[in-house]
Protein backbone atom coordinates (compact mmCIF):
# COMPACT_ATOMS: atom_id res chain seq x y z
CA UNK A 1 0.00 0.00 0.00
CA UNK A 2 2.81 2.37 0.16
CA UNK A 3 3.39 4.03 -2.99
CA UNK A 4 6.89 1.82 -3.56
CA UNK A 5 4.07 -1.13 -4.12
CA UNK A 6 4.42 -2.57 -7.70
CA UNK A 7 1.39 -3.08 -9.69
CA UNK A 8 1.00 -5.56 -12.10
CA UNK A 9 -1.07 -6.30 -15.11
CA UNK A 10 -1.68 -9.90 -14.14
CA UNK A 11 -3.41 -8.80 -10.85
CA UNK A 12 -5.12 -6.24 -12.93
CA UNK A 13 -6.51 -9.62 -14.66
CA UNK A 14 -8.33 -11.06 -11.97
CA UNK A 15 -11.45 -10.29 -13.07
CA UNK A 16 -12.28 -14.01 -12.67
CA UNK A 17 -9.74 -15.31 -10.78
CA UNK A 18 -11.26 -18.17 -8.91
CA UNK A 19 -9.64 -19.91 -5.93
CA UNK A 20 -9.32 -23.73 -6.91
CA UNK A 21 -11.75 -26.04 -5.46
CA UNK A 22 -13.73 -29.57 -5.62
CA UNK A 23 -16.21 -29.62 -8.74
CA UNK A 24 -19.32 -28.72 -8.49
CA UNK A 25 -22.84 -28.05 -10.32
CA UNK A 26 -23.13 -24.49 -12.02
CA UNK A 27 -26.77 -24.10 -10.24
CA UNK A 28 -24.85 -25.20 -6.97
CA UNK A 29 -21.94 -22.98 -7.27
CA UNK A 30 -22.10 -19.82 -4.55
CA UNK A 31 -19.61 -17.04 -4.55
CA UNK A 32 -17.03 -14.64 -2.11
CA UNK A 33 -16.28 -11.41 -4.03
CA UNK A 34 -13.39 -9.95 -2.73
CA UNK A 35 -12.92 -6.02 -3.10
CA UNK A 36 -10.46 -3.48 -1.95
CA UNK A 37 -6.51 -2.64 -1.84
CA UNK A 38 -3.73 -4.12 -0.92
CA UNK A 39 -4.92 -6.23 2.12
CA UNK A 40 -7.64 -7.59 -0.19
CA UNK A 41 -4.93 -9.36 -2.11
CA UNK A 42 -2.31 -10.89 0.45
CA UNK A 43 0.42 -7.76 -0.44
CA UNK A 44 3.65 -8.88 1.02
CA UNK A 45 7.05 -7.24 0.64
CA UNK A 46 8.33 -10.98 -0.67
CA UNK A 47 9.27 -9.89 -4.24
CA UNK A 48 13.02 -8.68 -5.53
CA UNK A 49 14.03 -5.78 -3.62
CA UNK A 50 11.78 -6.10 -1.15
CA UNK A 51 8.52 -5.39 -3.64
CA UNK A 52 4.75 -5.95 -2.76
CA UNK A 53 3.48 -8.34 -4.51
CA UNK A 54 0.14 -10.26 -3.89
CA UNK A 55 -0.12 -13.75 -1.98
CA UNK A 56 -2.13 -16.48 -1.19
CA UNK A 57 -1.91 -15.76 2.75
CA UNK A 58 -4.18 -12.39 2.59
CA UNK A 59 -7.07 -12.38 5.05
CA UNK A 60 -9.42 -12.95 1.82
CA UNK A 61 -8.03 -16.54 1.03
CA UNK A 62 -7.52 -17.33 4.94
CA UNK A 63 -11.86 -16.55 5.20
CA UNK A 64 -12.58 -17.96 2.23
CA UNK A 65 -10.65 -21.17 3.97
CA UNK A 66 -12.74 -20.65 6.76
CA UNK A 67 -16.00 -20.05 5.35
CA UNK A 68 -15.54 -23.03 2.35
CA UNK A 69 -15.23 -25.73 5.34
CA UNK A 70 -18.95 -24.92 6.01
CA UNK A 71 -19.96 -24.41 2.56
CA UNK A 72 -18.10 -26.73 -0.04
CA UNK A 73 -20.00 -25.38 -3.28
CA UNK A 74 -18.18 -21.17 -2.39
CA UNK A 75 -15.57 -20.17 -4.62
CA UNK A 76 -13.57 -17.06 -3.92
CA UNK A 77 -12.91 -14.12 -6.32
CA UNK A 78 -10.81 -11.29 -6.24
CA UNK A 79 -11.17 -8.24 -7.78
CA UNK A 80 -8.44 -6.29 -5.35
CA UNK A 81 -5.88 -4.06 -6.71
CA UNK A 82 -2.20 -3.12 -5.00
CA UNK A 83 -1.86 0.42 -4.61
CA UNK A 84 -6.02 1.32 -4.51
CA UNK A 85 -7.49 4.00 -3.09
CA UNK A 86 -11.34 5.15 -2.91
CA UNK A 87 -11.00 7.27 -5.56
CA UNK A 88 -8.82 4.73 -8.12
CA UNK A 89 -11.76 2.23 -6.46
CA UNK A 90 -14.54 4.42 -8.60
CA UNK A 91 -12.76 6.12 -10.92
CA UNK A 92 -10.40 3.52 -12.10
CA UNK A 93 -6.58 3.72 -12.97
CA UNK A 94 -4.69 1.79 -10.78
CA UNK A 95 -5.77 -2.02 -11.94
CA UNK A 96 -7.14 -2.58 -15.05
CA UNK A 97 -10.17 -5.15 -15.59
CA UNK A 98 -12.11 -6.66 -18.91
CA UNK A 99 -15.24 -4.99 -19.93
CA UNK A 100 -14.73 -2.19 -16.60
CA UNK A 101 -13.64 0.86 -16.31
CA UNK A 102 -12.86 0.06 -12.48
CA UNK A 103 -12.73 -2.36 -9.48
CA UNK A 104 -16.53 -0.79 -8.54
CA UNK A 105 -17.51 -1.51 -12.27
CA UNK A 106 -16.10 -4.65 -12.61
CA UNK A 107 -17.36 -5.77 -9.08
CA UNK A 108 -21.41 -4.64 -9.70
CA UNK A 109 -21.14 -6.04 -13.44
CA UNK A 110 -20.14 -10.13 -11.30
CA UNK A 111 -22.70 -8.80 -8.70
CA UNK A 112 -25.31 -8.00 -11.08
CA UNK A 113 -24.73 -11.17 -13.03
CA UNK A 114 -24.84 -13.56 -10.23
CA UNK A 115 -27.24 -12.48 -8.15
CA UNK A 116 -28.49 -14.62 -4.92
CA UNK A 117 -25.14 -16.49 -5.71
CA UNK A 118 -23.20 -14.31 -4.36
CA UNK A 119 -22.94 -15.34 -0.57
CA UNK A 120 -20.31 -12.73 0.68
CA UNK A 121 -18.37 -9.58 0.06
CA UNK A 122 -15.59 -8.07 1.98
CA UNK A 123 -14.16 -4.96 1.34
CA UNK A 124 -10.68 -2.93 3.03
CA UNK A 125 -10.44 0.27 1.13
CA UNK A 126 -9.66 3.72 2.56
CA UNK A 127 -6.23 3.13 4.31
CA UNK A 128 -3.77 3.61 0.79
CA UNK A 129 -5.77 7.15 0.47
CA UNK A 130 -3.81 8.15 3.77
CA UNK A 131 -1.07 5.70 5.07
CA UNK A 132 -0.01 5.78 1.34
CA UNK A 133 1.74 9.12 2.40
CA UNK A 134 4.25 6.83 4.63
CA UNK A 135 7.51 6.36 2.75
CA UNK A 136 10.82 4.99 3.88
CA UNK A 137 12.32 8.15 2.68
CA UNK A 138 10.01 10.89 3.88
CA UNK A 139 8.46 9.74 7.17
CA UNK A 140 4.57 10.17 7.34
CA UNK A 141 3.30 13.75 5.12
CA UNK A 142 0.62 15.09 7.61
CA UNK A 143 -0.81 17.25 4.75
CA UNK A 144 -0.81 14.42 2.32
CA UNK A 145 -2.57 12.09 5.09
CA UNK A 146 -4.88 15.13 5.51
CA UNK A 147 -5.79 15.51 1.90
CA UNK A 148 -5.96 11.42 1.83
CA UNK A 149 -8.76 11.63 4.60
CA UNK A 150 -10.77 14.44 3.08
CA UNK A 151 -10.80 12.31 -0.44
CA UNK A 152 -11.47 8.91 1.13
CA UNK A 153 -14.77 11.06 3.22
CA UNK A 154 -15.66 12.31 -0.93
CA UNK A 155 -15.51 9.09 -2.70
CA UNK A 156 -17.04 6.30 0.11
CA UNK A 157 -20.63 7.14 -0.92
CA UNK A 158 -19.93 6.08 -3.88
CA UNK A 159 -17.91 3.25 -3.12
CA UNK A 160 -20.40 1.32 -0.60
CA UNK A 161 -23.39 2.77 -2.36
CA UNK A 162 -22.37 1.40 -6.22
CA UNK A 163 -22.11 -2.19 -4.52
CA UNK A 164 -25.11 -2.45 -2.16
CA UNK A 165 -27.57 -0.95 -5.14
CA UNK A 166 -25.92 -3.34 -6.82
CA UNK A 167 -26.05 -6.61 -4.79
CA UNK A 168 -29.13 -8.94 -3.61
CA UNK A 169 -30.63 -8.14 -0.51
CA UNK A 170 -29.43 -11.70 0.64
CA UNK A 171 -25.69 -11.09 0.02
CA UNK A 172 -23.55 -10.19 3.42
CA UNK A 173 -21.72 -7.11 2.94
CA UNK A 174 -18.84 -6.46 5.10
CA UNK A 175 -16.20 -3.54 5.40
CA UNK A 176 -13.31 -2.78 7.91
CA UNK A 177 -12.05 0.04 10.01
CA UNK A 178 -8.17 0.21 9.97
CA UNK A 179 -5.29 -0.83 12.31
CA UNK A 180 -3.30 1.98 12.85
CA UNK A 181 0.52 2.02 11.42
CA UNK A 182 1.02 5.63 12.78
CA UNK A 183 1.68 4.13 16.40
CA UNK A 184 4.82 2.58 15.01
CA UNK A 185 6.44 6.38 15.49
CA UNK A 186 6.93 5.55 19.19
CA UNK A 187 9.68 3.36 18.80
CA UNK A 188 11.96 6.68 17.45
CA UNK A 189 12.34 8.46 20.77
CA UNK A 190 10.46 11.57 22.52
CA UNK A 191 9.48 13.12 19.29
CA UNK A 192 8.32 9.87 17.85
CA UNK A 193 6.42 9.38 20.94
CA UNK A 194 4.40 12.44 20.35
CA UNK A 195 3.93 12.19 16.62
CA UNK A 196 2.43 8.28 17.79
CA UNK A 197 0.02 9.83 20.15
CA UNK A 198 -1.68 12.31 17.46
CA UNK A 199 -1.57 9.80 15.02
CA UNK A 200 -4.85 8.66 16.63
CA UNK A 201 -7.28 11.80 15.82
CA UNK A 202 -6.16 11.11 12.00
CA UNK A 203 -6.88 7.14 12.23
CA UNK A 204 -10.03 7.64 14.30
CA UNK A 205 -11.24 10.36 11.47
CA UNK A 206 -10.76 7.67 8.87
CA UNK A 207 -12.28 5.27 10.71
CA UNK A 208 -15.43 7.24 11.50
CA UNK A 209 -15.78 7.78 8.02
CA UNK A 210 -15.72 4.60 7.16
CA UNK A 211 -18.04 3.20 9.62
CA UNK A 212 -20.79 6.02 9.05
CA UNK A 213 -20.83 5.16 5.31
CA UNK A 214 -21.12 1.12 5.82
CA UNK A 215 -23.26 2.01 8.61
CA UNK A 216 -25.68 3.69 6.48
CA UNK A 217 -26.03 1.60 3.36
CA UNK A 218 -26.10 -1.91 5.95
CA UNK A 219 -22.56 -3.15 5.58
CA UNK A 220 -21.45 -4.95 9.19
CA UNK A 221 -18.08 -3.95 9.82
CA UNK A 222 -15.02 -6.04 10.63
CA UNK A 223 -13.62 -4.31 13.82
CA UNK A 224 -10.33 -4.77 12.98
CA UNK A 225 -8.90 -1.56 14.92
CA UNK A 226 -10.04 -2.80 17.96
CA UNK A 227 -8.36 -6.23 17.16
CA UNK A 228 -5.11 -5.15 16.80
CA UNK A 229 -5.57 -2.82 19.95
CA UNK A 230 -4.61 0.10 18.05
CA UNK A 231 -6.04 2.63 20.99
CA UNK A 232 -4.19 0.33 23.90
CA UNK A 233 -1.03 2.51 25.54
CA UNK A 234 -0.48 0.58 28.16
CA UNK A 235 3.02 -0.48 28.70
CA UNK A 236 2.79 -4.17 29.71
CA UNK A 237 4.91 -5.82 26.64
CA UNK A 238 8.15 -7.37 27.13
CA UNK A 239 10.29 -4.54 26.14
CA UNK A 240 8.51 -1.96 27.70
CA UNK A 241 6.36 -1.47 24.72
CA UNK A 242 2.84 0.03 24.62
CA UNK A 243 0.59 -2.74 23.75
CA UNK A 244 -0.61 -0.92 20.56
CA UNK A 245 2.69 -0.48 18.88
CA UNK A 246 3.77 -4.60 20.12
CA UNK A 247 1.09 -5.62 18.05
CA UNK A 248 1.60 -3.93 15.32
CA UNK A 249 5.61 -5.00 15.22
CA UNK A 250 4.42 -8.26 15.61
CA UNK A 251 1.85 -8.30 13.09
CA UNK A 252 2.90 -6.17 10.57
CA UNK A 253 6.06 -5.82 7.94
CA UNK A 254 6.79 -2.23 9.41
CA UNK A 255 9.64 -2.99 11.61
CA UNK A 256 11.61 -5.26 8.69
CA UNK A 257 10.82 -3.07 5.84
CA UNK A 258 10.95 0.84 6.51
CA UNK A 259 7.58 2.32 5.02
CA UNK A 260 5.92 -1.15 4.55
CA UNK A 261 3.00 -1.58 7.42
CA UNK A 262 1.11 -4.40 5.32
CA UNK A 263 0.89 -7.46 7.80
CA UNK A 264 2.42 -10.74 7.79
CA UNK A 265 0.01 -14.04 6.93
CA UNK A 266 -0.41 -14.42 10.65
CA UNK A 267 -1.83 -10.75 10.99
CA UNK A 268 -3.58 -11.24 7.64
CA UNK A 269 -4.58 -14.26 9.78
CA UNK A 270 -5.69 -11.92 12.60
CA UNK A 271 -8.06 -10.03 10.63
CA UNK A 272 -9.66 -13.17 8.32
CA UNK A 273 -10.77 -14.15 11.99
CA UNK A 274 -12.33 -10.65 12.63
CA UNK A 275 -14.01 -10.74 9.44
CA UNK A 276 -15.21 -14.43 9.91
CA UNK A 277 -16.81 -13.20 13.65
CA UNK A 278 -19.20 -10.95 11.68
CA UNK A 279 -19.84 -12.75 8.33
CA UNK A 280 -21.06 -16.20 10.43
Amino acid sequence: MPPRIAITTAVGAALLALAPAAPAQADDVTYYLALGDSLSVGAQPLGQDNATVPTDEGYADQLYAKLRAEEPTLRLVKLGCLGETTKSFVQGGVCSYDGAKSQLAAARKFLRENGAKVRYVTVSIGAQDVYGCITPDGGANTGCMLKGTASAALHMPEVVGGLKLAAHRSTRLIGMDWYNPGVAAWLLGDDGKSQAKQSVLLNDTLNSTLKVNYGAWGFKVAKVNADWQSKNWTEDTPFGWPRNVWELVARSWIANVPGVWLPKGHGYGNIADTFYAVAR
